[in-house]
């Protein structure tokens, strides 16, 4: 599914980067697969940490006979190009959404909400967009989807883009201190 961010900037704050402010917000999944020309006019693209992923249980208890599913942000990638005027970077963004229907579950697929957020330097947001995707569990409880969306980003003169395009799954509280937790006990 094709998504667009861009031109307007609405100012906002995205509770999940303010939350976690001085950690990694990329988690360690940003592509570093581009060229050197590409990283020179591509701004940066990540996951923002605890946020590539999601479980959701039924009930109170979080065993694992209490999942309903689990499901992650996986293959990030971006490619870039610049516009014939050089004032601005089209970024093409493509990952994927895979889940599984846990042991508490009979749903045949699970929606799920993610963001795209464009910031200026990790902190100030500068947009932020929220898209439904939908997961289709296969006989075997699994299934993927394929997201891609389109960025625009501006540039100015010979510099850098500063921008960033943080993605992430829209988590409520008590997932995100879920995911927070589980990566302290690893």
């Amino acid at each position: 599914m094709n998504r667009t961010i861009g031109a307007p900037r609405i100012a906002a704050v995205l509770l999940a980067a303010s939350a976690l402010s001085g950690c990694s917000l990329f988690g360690g999944k940003v592509d570093m697969s581009m060229s050197k020309a590409m990283k020179q006019k591509c701004p940066p693209v990540g996951i923002v940490a605890y946020t590539g992923q999601v479980t959701r249980f039924n009930g109170s208890g979080e065993e694992a006979s209490d999942m309903t599913v689990r499901a992650e942000l996986d293959n990030l990638k971006v490619t870039c190009t610049n516009n014939a005027d050089n004032t601005a970077v089209s970024a093409h963004i493509t990952f994927d959404l895979s889940g599984e229907r846990g042991p508490a579950s009979n749903d045949s697929g699970v929606t799920l909400q993610y963001f795209v957020a464009l910031t200026a330097d990790s902190k100030s947001v500068l947009e932020k967009k929220l898209y439904d995707s939908t997961v289709s569990f296969g006989e075997n409880g699994e299934g993927v989807t394929h997201e891609a969306l389109d960025a625009t980003v501006p540039i100015k003169g010979d510099e850098l883009p500063y921008e960033e395009i943080l993605i992430g799954l829209q988590l409520d509280r008590h997932e995100l201190g879920y995911n927070i937790a589980r990566a302290a006990s690893r």
